[in-house]
């Protein structure tokens, strides 16, 4: 589990340190390399070691402590969301994430998700294959980006220099779908889902042009919108079946209808994440960025 905490957790702390190395210099470009590193190799090292395991791994039942901090995380990504709605005068942003929010609230406060006992961590084949390809590709970006938002900078020389956020932000995508890929509980794959949203959002309107932030806007009420579908799929799934974990939750087996319900909500969570028709244009509008957001 050690080893696990080290692969979501490093690249939020690393993250943190860059996003105060607001100038470009060698001592940033090297902690961005270290960083890349480590989490390649901490990735590396776990895939040797659980790969080839005939068995799966399952962590962390019980989390009291965690589901708080993380529902304060979630009052803090709902508050960030809010402010920049409100900032740039978008009310569909704000209703989507005002209801989704809200869902998740109410279940964390009421208690509806507690006593489902599941391990919130769950490591199969298909989960350290996941782990290789963010840690792999994911920190290739990174270390990509160092040259890239150079030259960058160099040739648009009318936007500001804000690559010590840039980083900061790839760094916390990282983390992010580490989290997402390696967590069995609903309600936190939904945490890290949301994290995506909020860097895709932030790194598409990077220049803070009209055309960056109206990109940016499009990326989040459509990812926001997913986001929706996803919330209504966990509440669906606590309230009818007393399921809060995805084994779980695959596994449900009444001979109903029913299960439609939450898998179709949760289709059109993964559509709008992946760019899908209907909702591929938010994807072509993050071009607009610095070329490593759409590459991650």
């Amino acid at each position: 589990m050690d080893i696990i905490a080290l692969i979501i957790g490093f690249p939020f702390l690393a993250a943190l340190f860059l996003f105060f190395m607001k100038k470009q210099n060698r001592f940033r470009d090297v902690y961005v390399l270290l960083g890349c590193v480590t989490i390649a190799a901490a990735v590396v090292g776990f895939s040797i070691r659980d790969l080839f395991a005939d068995k799966t791994f399952s962590y962390l039942t019980h989390t009291h402590v965690i589901d708080l901090v993380m529902m304060g995380a979630e009052i803090g990504l709902f508050l960030l969301i809010m402010f920049f709605a409100i900032r740039y005068k978008k009310p569909l942003v704000a209703v989507l994430a005002t209801i989704q929010s809200g869902m998740m609230i109410w279940l964390d406060v009421t208690g509806r998700s507690d006593g489902m006992e599941a391990p919130h961590i769950f490591v199969d084949k298909l989960t350290i294959l996941m782990c290789l390809m963010i840690g792999i590709v994911g920190t290739l970006i990174c270390l990509y980006a160092v040259g890239y938002m150079k030259e960058y900078h160099v040739h648009h020389k009318e936007v500001k220099d804000r690559s010590g956020f840039f980083f900061a932000m790839l760094f916390i995508f990282l983390g992010a779908m580490f989290g997402l890929v390696l967590s069995n509980n609903l309600m936190w794959i939904y945490f890290f889902w949301e994290i995506t949203s909020l860097c895709s959002f932030l790194l598409i309107g990077y220049t803070k042009t009209e055309e960056a932030i109206t990109n940016s806007f499009r990326a989040l009420w459509m990812n926001l919108l997913g986001g929706l579908g996803f919330a209504g799929a966990i509440t669906f799934s606590v309230i009818k079946y007393d399921i809060i974990d995805l084994r779980n939750f695959v596994a449900i087996d009444n001979g109903g209808k029913l299960i439609l319900i939450p898998v179709l909500l949760l289709a059109i969570a993964g559509l709008t994440k992946s760019a899908q028709l209907p909702f591929s244009r938010w994807l072509l509008g993050a071009m607009v960025a610095p070329t490593p957001t759409s590459a991650l």
